[in-house]
This record gives C-alpha cells, sequence and structure tokens, in this order.
C-alpha cells in the first residue's frame, strides 16, 4: 500500500529495519512512496559497488532500470554526476536534458520524462548512492518536494547501513547485500514473464504488487518463485 504521507512512508521503512531486514524490498517500498508524494514517474537508486563500481540497486518500473542501467554503461547521467558532486541535480525540458547528456539525454526524453531530480545517498561525510527521480512535466518542483526527495534519499541510506558504527569495508558489505537481493528480484522477474507470456515491465510491476498482498517481503517471494521454477515438474 502506498504511504497517504511521508511521515507513514517513514514510519514504514522504520518497522521494516527492526523486523526481517529485506532491502531491496524497503527501498522498491520507498521509491514507490517518494514518487506518489512527489509526482515523480519512476525513480531509481544507483550505488557504489565498493569497487570504484556502480550497480542499480532499485527502480519503480523496467524503463526505469534500464536508464539507471544504461547510465552504468556510459559513465555518464544524472545520477552518476550526483554521485560524483554529492549534490542535488535538477535539469527541466527535453532539450536542456539532451544537452546535458547526450544520448543517455535522449533516451530519457524518448521515454517520456521531461524532467530529471537527483538526490545523493549519504553516510557520515561519504556519497554511497543515488536517487534519481524521473518526471514527466516541466512544472517545476517546489522546495517542499526538493527536501522531500533528499529525505527519501536520506532514509534509503539508513535502510542500507542500518548501523551507526559502519566502517568503509562493512558499508561495500552491505551494499553488497543489498544487491545480492537486487539480483534474485532480476531473475524471479524473467520467471514471471515466461511462465505468464508478459513483458519484463509487466513482470516487474507484478512482482512489486504480491507483497502488499501477501505482506511477505519482496525478496522472500522472489527466491520463491525461483525455487519452484527449479524444481521438476
Amino acid at each position: 500500500m502506498i504511504a497517504a504521507n511521508a511521515s507513514e512512508a517513514f514510519a514504514n521503512a522504520a518497522a521494516a529495519m527492526v523486523g526481517p531486514h529485506d532491502v531491496v524490498g524497503t527501498i522498491t517500498g520507498l521509491l514507490e512512496d517518494c514518487g506518489a508524494l512527489t509526482g515523480a514517474a519512476a525513480l531509481g537508486i544507483l550505488v557504489h559497488d565498493g569497487q570504484n563500481g556502480l550497480e542499480l540497486l532499485s527502480a519503480t518500473s523496467h524503463t526505469a532500470a534500464e536508464l539507471e542501467l544504461y547510465q552504468i554503461q556510459t559513465d555518464t547521467g544524472p545520477c552518476v554526476d550526483t554521485l560524483s558532486t554529492g549534490q542535488q541535480l535538477h535539469v527541466i525540458g527535453s532539450e536542456q536534458i539532451i544537452q546535458r547528456w547526450g544520448e543517455i539525454g535522449k533516451a530519457i526524453a524518448a521515454a517520456g520524462f521531461a524532467q530529471i531530480h537527483t538526490s545523493p545517498l549519504r553516510w557520515h561525510g561519504n556519497v554511497i548512492g543515488g536517487l534519481n527521480a524521473f518526471h514527466r512535466t516541466t512544472e517545476p518542483l517546489d522546495d517542499s518536494a526538493l527536501h522531500l526527495s533528499q529525505a527519501f534519499a536520506d532514509v534509503a541510506a539508513v535502510v542500507i547501513l542500518h548501523s551507526m558504527d559502519v566502517g568503509d569495508n562493512e558499508i561495500a558489505d552491505r551494499i553488497n547485500n543489498a544487491l545480492q537481493g537486487r539480483i534474485v528480484i532480476e531473475q524471479a522477474k524473467g520467471v514471471l514473464a515466461e511462465r505468464h507470456d508478459i513483458d519484463m515491465a509487466q513482470a516487474y510491476q507484478l512482482l512489486n504488487s504480491m507483497p502488499r498482498n501477501t505482506g511477505e517481503t519482496l525478496t522472500t517471494i522472489a527466491t520463491r518463485i525461483i525455487h519452484h521454477a527449479e524444481q521438476p515438474h
């Protein structure tokens, strides 16, 4: 269920952290809430993998995931810039987006997005990731939406690391553990697409809807889907 307000969204994230810790599921829920409360049509998070590389942690749609992966492949784009500078970034208009990021900008515009806003995931002075929000309108975000986006990014960082005393090595370990959950979800998405003869975007939506219907974590459901697919029939 999408949160009605920011307080409910953050309370849901806090509740998730005191139970079985499903990082990707909790992050995905945060992104969906952020989109609903700020007007973003799609969102994604890239994180440092601890080896000078970037990885996709979560996205609210298949399109957003593809745009994030494209940024990783080319080492350019809005999320890459925010990870480099540690600052929020806000660009409005397809022409401006294309002018700034070239082929990545063209892909963003072709997907129907006309405004980009990114926020860094910060932890004790380090930038561990970036939250990328894609908007379909050119109406500028107000200050409250900009602050709220950063608040969601900050909470996402806490969800990933979930501790006050985390060294550099453990930061990398925790991010890599979270990324393992992402791999499971990608595999489950492929199973659902084949099972139901649907495309990957529809499979992604179907998988993301399951925790709301069952009360289980996203990673638990994805693991079960893969396990069932591996059994002889």
